[in-house]
């Protein structure tokens, strides 16, 4: 796949880190429930996602609305916030998961 640059990523590659970021947004809810540092991983999923909205052409609908969901989150950081917590993260695994099938094609 042609992004930003010339450059030419396998798809391969590009998927494989959508699963892993998939992987570690799901994982935001236990570190939650377990009182785990769940606010430095957002960071770090945040600032992935901004990089690869930069560099991907033709997802950008898909990644804006992504971040702005993701980065929401930490707005919900009382205890009675956990439901809303809850939801958003599904909607986000939602979307990523849409984004991996319009990319990798399963």
């Amino acid at each position: 796949m042609i992004v930003k640059y010339n450059a030419d990523i396998s798809v391969d590659a590009i998927c494989t880190n959508l699963k892993r970021l998939i992987n570690q947004t799901y994982k935001l809810l236990p570190n939650r429930e377990e009182n785990i540092d769940w606010q430095k991983p957002l960071e770090t999923i945040i600032e992935e996602l901004a990089g690869m909205h930069r560099i991907l052409n033709g997802q950008h609908d898909m990644l804006f609305s992504l971040l702005c969901k993701l980065e929401g989150l930490f707005c919900y950081n009382k205890d009675s916030d956990f439901q809303v917590f809850r939801k958003t993260i599904f909607e986000c695994l939602s979307l990523m998961n849409n984004l991996k099938n319009e990319i990798c094609q399963d």
